[in-house]
């Protein structure tokens, strides 16, 4: 943020600098997975089915919590940028993912640790067969851990109403997320992107094992 404000306003948020931008922050979400040992402990097959099926809604989630926090979405730079490099649809679909990501730090990790053993992926159409995973119980059951979890320390923050709402809002959120993926769902920056870091993610637990 420091280097594009001292740029002068024609040269602020070019391509390139956004590229990287965007790279980085859906990289940041293969840490989510690699230093999970609840995740580290599954097999192979389910690890990937976990992948390949909830990586889109962590990354997004991810990456506009770090754009959030440093406020790119209340710079017109980065959006007209955002536009070039995707479609117009995606900037309602931004400001609207902004609106809804006021949570602290341990209930976004919590958040993004609940989506990423998410089963369901029914986000966007694939003709790709799905494939069951070998242990559902177990998902549902790690599911639950961190949904509970999560629910302590809302009620060890907050009062009961203030516990439900946030509730609430992780709900419109995750709508906000799923809307979201939609409008970048044909942007081969994000899927390539999205695509190189599942395979790495996977090539590096398969060396860990």
């Amino acid at each position: 943020m420091h280097e594009q404000n001292l740029l002068p306003p024609t040269m602020k948020f070019k391509s390139a600098a956004l590229f990287e931008l965007i790279q980085m922050t859906i990289g940041t979400s293969q840490l989510l997975y690699k230093n999970n040992r609840d995740f580290v402990s599954l097999p192979a097959d389910d690890r990937s089915i976990l992948l390949h099926s909830a990586f889109k809604h962590t990354r997004c989630l991810s990456s506009n919590f770090i754009i959030y926090k440093v406020r790119l979405v209340d710079y017109p730079a980065y959006l007209n940028a955002v536009e070039m490099l995707t479609n117009s649809s995606v900037i309602p679909a931004a400001k609207f993912m902004a609106q809804r990501l006021d949570f602290d730090m341990i209930i976004m990790k919590l958040f993004l640790t609940i989506l990423s053993f998410s089963t369901t992926n029914c986000t966007t159409y694939s003709d790709t067969p799905p494939v069951n995973l070998s242990n559902i119980k177990q998902i549902l059951r790690i599911q639950d851990t961190y949904i509970e979890l999560l629910w302590r320390y809302l009620f060890y923050k907050c009062d009961y109403k203030q516990a439900v709402k946030c509730f609430s809002d992780f709900i419109r959120c995750l709508f906000a997320i799923m809307e979201t993926i939609v409008r970048t769902e044909n942007v081969r920056l994000v899927t390539n992107t999205l695509d190189t870091i599942v395979e790495l993610i996977e090539l590096d637990l398969i060396l860990d094992d």
